[in-house]
């Protein structure tokens, strides 16, 4: 039988000695990618087993969680001495969200549409929520196109009202749906893409995620052991959200024609695909003998980066 070279061990232990994850955020990635399909609750003497291998111990996992837990993201229940968790209503709508930003990416075709959030001002003070509202409309990829004035093509209005709810200001702000009506007579939308998005940094971003993970692809043998799967699913993905949840996802026709951040997904979906099955059985060697809570994959998944085939 082939043995694996030590070379993919060293990639492991420098990936975590170089970039070690933080707890609390690790804890979002592994949630969402591997156990939210499969049920979304766990024990936490589980997840302290789970995130052994990633370099997380066990006094930084329970902080992390507890945090969580505080931010409304998880929930837990006692039996006895135990404590099962899982994600909140908040939680779920927030990681249903990320997944279509990290899994889908942007759609081919763009309708050149646009969506509009204006928020006014509000007596001397200006409106209550204004700070906590701008951060949430940034992460969910609009751009502070002027001040009080946010932009992102392509139709999220359902997105930006849901988002103005629940910070209780559906009132206060205007959504609309806009076309760029200046061609070849004005400003148009598209030429402000470098005032409202930092696409360099960004790129840069994407950059450094395809430098670390491109030597995977020959480092990688038939025989990946079932813990090293999973460790490189959890820091793939753990890396990929992080560069990929600040990218608006401008349509192809805004992007410059070397696009870093198509390469990236790229790299990803192939290394995703190739380790998850082998993931996928450190999952159930650590969470399948409690059936009731470790449930089958969900077919859904396999939607994921279009689909195993595709790479």
């Amino acid at each position: 039988m082939k043995k694996h070279t030590p070379s993919l061990e060293n990639w492991l232990y420098q990936a975590l000695e170089n970039d070690p994850p933080r707890a609390k955020s690790l804890c979002v990635t592994l949630i969402g990618d591997a156990i939210e399909p499969h049920g979304g609750s766990l024990w936490l003497s589980d997840l302290i087993q789970l995130v052994v291998p990633l370099g997380i111990n066990e006094r930084l996992l329970r902080t992390s969680v507890f945090r969580l837990v505080a931010q409304g993201w998880l929930q837990s229940e006692r039996h006895g001495r135990r404590s099962l968790y899982r994600l909140t209503d908040t939680g779920l709508e927030q990681t249903r969200q990320a997944s279509e930003r990290i899994y889908q990416g942007t759609p081919e075709h763009w309708a050149d549409d646009w969506t509009l959030v204006v928020l006014p001002r509000f007596g001397n003070g200006g409106m209550e929520g204004r700070a906590d509202i701008r951060r949430e409309l940034i992460w969910a990829g609009f751009g502070a196109l002027a001040p009080g004035i946010f932009a992102l093509p392509r139709n999220q209005a359902s997105l930006a009202r849901k988002l103005l709810k629940a910070h209780h200001l559906q009132d206060q702000a205007l959504v609309l749906g806009a076309h760029d009506l200046n061609d070849g007579k004005g400003l148009m939308l598209a030429s402000l893409i470098d005032q409202c998005w930092d696409l360099d940094g960004l790129a840069a971003h994407y950059k450094g995620f395809c430098e670390r993970f491109e030597p995977l692809e020959t480092l990688m043998g038939d025989t990946l052991q079932p813990t090293q799967a999973y460790a490189i699913r959890t820091l793939l993905l753990h890396a990929w959200r992080r560069a990929v949840l600040h990218d608006p996802q401008l349509p192809v026709q805004m992007l410059p024609g070397d696009w870093p951040g198509i390469r990236a997904r790229a790299l990803c979906a192939r290394l995703y695909w190739q380790v998850f099955n082998a993931a996928e059985q450190h999952l159930e060697s650590v969470l399948g003998q409690d059936a009731l809570h470790f449930q089958p994959l969900k077919t859904q998944v396999f939607e994921r980066f279009g689909g195993p085939e595709t790479t």
